[in-house]
C-alpha cells in the first residue's frame, strides 16, 4: 500500500487542472507512471472513492476534487 502516493496523486487531482482533465479522458494512462499497487490504480480507474479511502486516501481530498468528490 502507497497511502503517500495516493494522497500525492487526489492532492494533484485537485489543483492540477491539466492533470484532471487527462485522467478524466484516460485514467489509466494519466496514472502509468504513478507508483501504486493494481488495488489502487484499479480504485483510481473505476473512481471508487470508498475505497481510496480505505487505501489511506485523505477523505478531505476525496470531497474535494472538483467533478469527482462534493462538488
Amino acid at each position: 500500500m502507497s497511502r503517500y502516493e495516493v494522497n500525492v496523486l487526489l492532492y494533484r487531482l485537485k489543483k492540477d487542472q491539466a492533470f484532471r482533465a487527462r485522467f478524466r479522458d484516460d485514467a489509466r494512462a494519466a496514472l502509468a507512471a504513478a507508483e501504486l499497487t493494481d488495488e489502487e490504480r484499479e480504485a483510481f480507474v473505476r473512481w471508487d472513492s470508498r475505497r481510496l479511502n480505505e487505501l489511506g486516501g485523505s477523505l478531505h481530498l476525496l470531497i474535494s476534487i472538483p467533478g469527482h468528490g462534493g462538488h
